[in-house]
This record gives structure tokens, C-alpha cells and sequence, in this order.
């Protein structure tokens, strides 16, 4: 049980600590300013920076290469004021290089700790990040516009009637080719778009709905045909619009590529309430993928069809994480069914 006097020590440090959320490069570490300092909490990422967290009751000494001198002296200074500055730690036995941010609290001090080499590789992977979304948009705007333009007139002869029946197949044939390059643009952009959601009380039936409706568009004359079970209304649920519809697009689309491959058929998209949140489903009439594949189906880069960036199911996982919810496949005995969990 904690002592009287570690108390505000503990306080402060998990107040700080819920402020830190999934930081791995930060942690925070608090030890009184007794002649033997002593570690009273720890928060964050405390394993990842400083090698365990079973740290609570040990000497504030196995942090610092100058012991508990070191503990001490910090101690002191911060009773002055807070103040920061680069120091050497230790991890375990192992030195690395650390910024501190101190501040005293009654009984001791709480030290925010960042360990400056994981900073720079999450600041380096975080700018590498940004410039993938801003190549990826870039690509996508430059190939979209012709690919438009392309896709229009395939589809204005598709439709005219006076193509004889070889040039028809050879359009059609085009068409597809088309389709299937905007479904790969569409994955790679939203994959390296940085995650961003903004959960807002709606109803999902909507944004489904749209989502739906803007497929059915593009594959009318595919062979594909969308049936739809989504309520009229629905309680409003917190859930970002954008990243749905997002979502059911990707689902449809790909759903609606493994129909067109066995000829053609239903794709039946599903939603109902489900334990306080809600559940989408979206079932395709196609081969039915291995039980083997289904595991890695989510994983980037691990194509589920012969041709694929392996995007787009990855994209639909992390739009359920971002939602409290997940995506898996549903065994049918026929076909292939994803099911799409959102929480409350």
C-alpha cells in the first residue's frame, strides 16, 4: 500500500499518464526526494523506454548512470522550477539517450522521459507517411482524369448498340480493365492517406446507402446486381461518414470483381443493430476465398485475388479499429461474406 507521502506523487503521474495515450517514445516515472530515492509510479510506455515496468519500489538509482546522486540532484532542481535537458539513462545496463522534462510534486519529482532515438524514427516514419499520401494523390489525381475520360467512352459505346459483336466484347473487355485500375488507384490512395476520423452521432443506414448506390452505378452493366437490406433508419451511433461510405465502397467493389469473375450474380449488402453498435455484412456469389488466405486477408499487401494490391481489406480492418469495431470473414459454405463490426 502506498504511503501517505508517495500519494500526490502517484496522482500526478497517472494523471500525466492518461494524457500520453499510445506514445511508445514516452513515459512517465516519479521518485521521492528521500536521501535513497525510491520509484513511487510509472505510466506510458514504460517497458518500451525503460526496459520493464516493474519499476514501483525500486531505487530511482537503476535509471540514472550517476545513481542515486543523480536521482537527488534532479530532484533538487526541479524543486526550483521545471526544467528540461538531455541526459543519459539506463535501460536495464545499457545507456541511451534520453530528454527529461522534471517538475516537482509534494514528496518528489515526475519526469516525463522521451527516448530520442524512438522519437526520431516515429517523426521519420510519421514525414515518410506524409509524403507516400501526398506521392499517392498526386499519381491518382494525374491518372484519374484520363482513366475518366477513358471510362466514359467505353462505356457511351457499351451502350450505343451499333458495335458489331466482336468490338463489343472488346470494349466490355477494356471496360473491365479500366474498372479494375480505379479500384487498385482508390486502394493504394486511401491506404497511404493518414489515418484521420471524426466520429460524429449518425445514422449509418445513410452513409451505407450512398456508398452502395455509387457502385451499383458503375457495375449496372457488369452483370452485378446490388441488393440492398438496410433499414430506413437507424439510432444514431457515433461514426465518421467519410470513412463508411469509404469502407462500403471498398467492400462493394471488390465483392463486385468476384462476381463479374464467375459470370456475374448478387452482391447482397446487409446492416443491423447489433450489441449497442451495429454490423455490415457484404456477401459475393464468388469463388470462396481459402480458409488459409482469410487470416492474412486483412494484413497489407497480401493480395486475397490473383491480381490486387493486397489495400483495400487493410484499409476496411483499420476503418473498423478506428470505429471500436473489426472486420473478418464469415464461413458460409458459399461465397465469400465480410462482416464489418462498429461499437457504440
Amino acid at each position: 500500500m502506498a504511503s501517505k507521502s508517495a500519494r500526490p506523487l502517484m496522482t500526478a503521474c497517472e494523471e500525466l499518464g492518461r494524457a500520453l495515450g499510445g506514445a511508445r517514445d514516452m513515459c512517465l516515472v516519479a521518485w521521492d526526494d528521500s536521501a535513497e530515492p525510491r520509484i513511487a509510479c510509472v505510466a506510458g510506455a514504460v517497458h518500451a523506454v525503460l526496459g520493464s515496468a516493474d519499476l514501483v519500489g525500486k531505487p530511482a538509482a537503476l535509471l540514472f548512470t550517476g545513481g542515486e546522486r543523480a536521482a537527488r540532484d534532479l530532484a533538487a532542481t526541479a524543486a526550483k522550477g521545471p526544467f528540461e535537458e538531455q541526459r543519459t539513462l539506463l535501460r536495464g545496463a545499457k545507456p541511451f539517450e534520453a530528454q527529461l522534462l522534471l517538475s516537482a510534486v509534494t514528496g518528489g519529482v515526475v519526469a516525463l522521459v522521451r527516448d530520442i532515438a524512438v522519437s526520431q524514427e516515429v517523426a521519420n516514419a510519421a514525414a515518410r507517411a506524409e509524403d507516400l499520401a501526398r506521392f499517392a494523390s498526386l499519381v491518382a489525381h494525374e491518372i484519374r482524369n484520363p482513366l475518366s475520360a477513358v471510362k466514359i467512352a467505353l462505356q457511351t459505346l457499351e451502350r450505343h448498340g451499333t458495335l458489331a459483336a466482336n468490338d463489343l466484347r472488346r470494349t466490355s473487355i477494356a471496360l473491365r480493365e479500366v474498372l479494375n485500375i480505379e479500384l487498385l488507384l482508390n486502394e493504394v490512395l486511401e491506404f497511404a492517406r493518414p489515418p484521420s476520423v471524426t466520429l460524429i452521432p449518425g445514422d449509418p443506414s445513410t452513409p451505407v446507402r450512398d456508398a452502395v448506390e455509387g457502385v451499383e452505378a458503375e457495375w449496372q452493366t457488369r452483370g452485378v446486381v446490388f441488393r440492398c437490406t438496410v433499414p430506413e433508419r437507424m439510432p444514431p451511433v457515433a461514426i465518421d461518414p467519410v470513412r463508411v461510405r469509404t469502407a462500403v465502397k471498398i467492400l462493394c467493389r471488390q465483392a463486385a470483381v468476384a462476381a463479374e469473375e464467375v459470370g456475374g450474380g448478387f452482391v447482397d449488402v446487409a446492416v443491423e443493430t447489433r450489441d449497442g453498435g451495429w454490423e455490415l455484412t457484404v456477401k459475393d456469389p464468388g469463388r470462396p476465398l481459402p480458409r488459409e488466405q482469410r487470416t492474412k486477408a486483412f494484413v497489407p499487401f497480401t493480395p486475397h485475388r490473383a491480381r490486387g494490391t493486397g489495400l483495400g481489406l487493410a484499409v476496411v480492418a483499420r476503418i473498423a479499429r478506428e470505429h471500436r469495431g473489426e472486420a473478418k470473414f464469415l464461413d458460409t459454405g458459399e461465397g465469400n461474406v465480410i462482416s464489418v463490426t462498429f461499437a457504440a
